[in-house]
């Protein structure tokens, strides 16, 4: 057994230790384990296929000052003909607002006012110090995407309003419809205007080791499990000092575009992925959302999503796309049209 494995143990099971002999045991988990690279996945490098169009026809990047000041980039999609509502599209993991953009372009053909973000520590919004793969605490996520539905409420006053996420953000996406009773009751965030009005999971990441995951989410990433399990301990305890260490690094493609992170702090993974255990804040999910997920996606066994999400909630719709794997959800017409009529369809109720 690796010292990494006994130590993590050590600080697990011991009920009474040391300040001195916890830091040493947290100190040796946390500078060996670093998660070292998967290696290339062919499925989504060759998705990279469009996105030198897709760099030539994006919007200009366009800047939303948050709550504390950092500046969050995203591009700006006018709706087509008579506004049905406005959209909060975000990337998935080691994605920016680029990977959205057939996608943003199908939704405002339909009518929809399109706002594809990239999130912090990703693309033109970087995290702590200008780096990639990080962001300063663990509700920055949620912090922002509130923000940017009190941005929509000013520019797009009596419209509707969705939040729509893809794969990680996907899971980012049911865990803010599954909190939103507890931020409608803060007086902090009640300030704003309100949240969205409906949500769509495209994709989206649940949980490791669920029914609905392949191992390593299908060879796209390796996780430091010791790590993790140390710097939540930690986090427990008061001390997120270490949060920007690297728990999860990922298959990106060799010529990935700049701003792509290859790697996530703890910071980044605990803010945009679901709360364990998850099914809490699922089953919690009262405002109108929707799942949607390529039935061929070779990340997570689509087949297995409507059965274990509606065990947990019953008002929970899950489509499946045919034909469509992880990153055709983002790149396949057919797709957009899908994903297209789930958002008017949320728009409308």
């Amino acid at each position: 057994m690796s010292f990494a494995k006994i130590a993590l143990k050590t600080l697990v099971r011991t009920a009474v230790i040391t300040p001195l002999v916890m830091a040493t045991i947290a100190a040796g988990v946390l500078t060996l384990t670093a998660p070292k690279a998967p290696p290339p996945l062919a499925s989504i490098e060759n998705a990279s296929s469009p996105y030198a169009g897709y760099a030539r026809e994006q919007p200009a990047a366009r800047i939303l000052t948050a709550r504390d000041g950092g500046k969050l980039a995203y591009r700006f999609y006018p709706a087509v003909g008579i506004e049905k509502g406005a959209v909060v599209l975000v990337h998935g993991s080691s994605g920016t607002g680029l990977t959205v953009h057939g996608l943003a372009k199908a939704l405002a053909a339909k009518g929809m006012s399109v706002y594809a973000p990239d999130m912090r520590g990703h693309g033109q919004s970087p995290g702590p110090d200008g780096r990639l793969g990080d962001i300063v605490h663990r509700t920055q996520y949620s912090e922002d995407l509130t923000d940017f539905a009190a941005y929509l409420g000013r520019m797009h006053p009596g419209q509707k309003r969705l939040l729509a996420g893809f794969s990680m953000n996907g899971g980012l996406t049911l865990r803010h419809a599954g909190e939103a009773e507890a931020r409608a009751g803060s007086k902090a965030e009640s300030k704003d205007g309100g949240d969205y009005d409906a949500y769509l999971a495209i994709s989206p990441f649940i949980a490791p080791g669920t029914v609905m995951d392949r191992p390593n989410q299908g060879g796209w990433t390796t996780v430091s499990v010791p790590r993790i399990v140390t710097l939540s301990i930690l986090n427990q305890m008061g001390i997120s000092a270490f949060d920007h260490l690297t728990v999860l690094a990922m298959a990106v493609p060799k010529d990935l575009h700049a701003g792509r992170p290859a790697s996530y702090s703890h910071a980044l993974l605990a803010s945009s992925s679901l709360p364990r255990p998850w099914e809490k804040t699922v089953a919690a999910i009262k405002a109108p959302t929707r799942v949607i997920i390529g039935a061929q996606d070779e990340l997570f066994v689509a087949e297995a999503y409507p059965t274990a999400l509606k065990a947990v909630n019953p008002a929970l719709p899950v489509r499946l796309v045919d034909g469509v794997d992880h990153m055709g959800m983002m790149l396949n017409p057919a797709a957009h049209d899908a994903i297209g009529t789930e958002a008017e369809a949320l728009l409308a109720q």
